[in-house]
């Protein structure tokens, strides 16, 4: 059984930095998957229709999914200069709901390790576990194929 994440009674501490690291390919982490609602909002942001968009920034890996393209080892929305997401108000539900991810929160090592490469993890206001579990819970509805 996994040992849960460090304060996971009370709560985690986050404050996203806008470093980017988490817009960047790592191993096997390379994925953005899009959601139909996700998608739309993209192209709303993006001044464009969901074909455009969809074209243009994203593709359907070998199991049907729609992901965000990743150039040069980054997603395709994230500017190379300032680091920042173009579309941050409007990015993918996993993206808003990073680092609060079920098998993140759920799991004490999975959660350090993920602080190796996120400065944010640790930092900042303590997030209620009540809060987390919330945002944990808006993923896995979001994608139900994989919890």
């Amino acid at each position: 059984v996994p040992e849960p994440a460090p304060e996971a009674s009370r709560g985690l501490r986050f404050s996203c930095t806008q470093c980017g690291k988490c817009c960047w390919t790592r191993g096997e982490y390379s994925h953005v998957y899009v959601t139909p609602e996700d998608l739309k909002n993209l192209a709303a942001a993006l001044g464009m229709g969901v074909r455009e968009a969809r074209e243009r920034y994203t593709f359907r890996d070998e199991n049907g999914w729609t992901e965000l393209d990743f150039e040069s080892g980054r997603c395709v929305l994230l500017d190379p200069e300032t680091q920042l997401c173009t579309v941050y108000e409007s990015r993918p539900t996993q993206c808003r709901t990073f680092p609060f991810w079920p098998e993140l929160v759920e799991n004490r090592a999975e959660w350090k390790r993920t602080a190796k490469y996120c400065p944010g993890i640790g930092k900042g206001p303590l997030i209620q576990i009540g809060t987390a579990m919330e945002t944990c819970e808006e993923q896995r509805l979001a994608y139900p194929e994989d919890y």
